[in-house]
């Protein structure tokens, strides 16, 4: 054998046991690293099912939470409607009570007079001197009967203007008729003084029918137009063979000016 063939077959037996030495070496290397391989995967298999099971657990917390307030807010709902129907009705019976406490108060009221103009001296409130202001200032033929008389309870004004005379009258036909002749009478004089009659209506009462204010400013003096408020405060209106009545002033208004002043125009 010559030397070439001897050196090829040494490398050749050398490269079969580098091949055999590395195969060796990586199939050990591969087993140590995919037997760790292996045992990092079930640890974390296990903590995922630990996590998972975790998982599940909150869930089912939380779909029990979620299933209680949902029963909570059906209850509360339930209550919710309920108060609500309820407040309904207590608005509805408050204002019926509203309703007949003003009307209550207005019929005590029926009788009652308010002298608007009167100087504030001694005695001049007083039930005597009440009774001959409206003899005198009506010209009535007789003394009409006070039963009870006094200033409104308002303070003393700073600009010095009296506080208007509240009268109680004994019988509620002199109180008509009181108010017939200050109606018809105006301007009245008393003591030089210029004096004015009214109703003596309550607060509410005499606040609806003051919004009423402009539309008879509106309608004073017009041709063909008549107009007056009914108690407690309904202003109704007469014109062209109509009659209207309104217990809002933005809506009476709206009527005069679309159907009354144009049609002067």
């Amino acid at each position: 054998m010559d030397a070439g063939a001897l050196k090829t077959e040494i490398l050749n037996s050398i490269k079969a046991d580098i091949s055999a030495v590395i195969k060796s070496e990586l199939k050990n290397a591969l087993a140590d690293d995919f037997s760790f391989l292996k045992n990092e995967m079930q640890e974390i298999r296990k903590e995922i099912i630990n996590n998972t099971a975790a998982v599940h657990s909150e869930i089912d917390q939380m779909k029990a939470t979620i299933k209680e307030v949902e029963n909570g807010l059906s209850t509360w709902s339930d209550e919710v409607t309920t108060l609500q129907a309820e407040v309904t009705d207590l608005k509805t019976e408050m204002a019926a009570l509203r309703g007949k406490c003003e009307d209550m108060e207005g019929r005590m009221r029926r009788c009652n007079i308010r002298i608007l103009g009167v100087a504030e001296t001694d005695g001049s409130s007083s039930t005597l001197s009440v009774s001959r202001l409206l003899r005198e200032s009506l010209q009535l033929e007789k003394d009409v009967l006070v039963d009870r008389s006094h200033r409104s309870l308002a303070p003393r004004r700073s600009d010095g203007k009296p506080r208007a005379i509240v009268a109680k009258l004994r019988y509620y036909q002199d109180c008509v008729e009181v108010l017939n002749r200050a109606r018809t009478r105006a301007p009245l004089k008393f003591n030089g003084e210029s004096i004015s009659i009214f109703p003596d209506y309550t607060t509410g009462v005499a606040k609806a029918r003051a919004a009423f204010t402009e539309v008879r400013k509106l309608l004073r003096n017009r041709q063909g137009v008549r107009f007056g408020i009914l108690f407690p405060a309904r202003l109704r209106i007469s014109y062209d063979g109509k009659e209207k009545q309104f217990t809002d002033a933005d809506e009476a208004m709206r009527y005069v000016k679309k159907n009354i002043i144009p049609t002067e125009a």
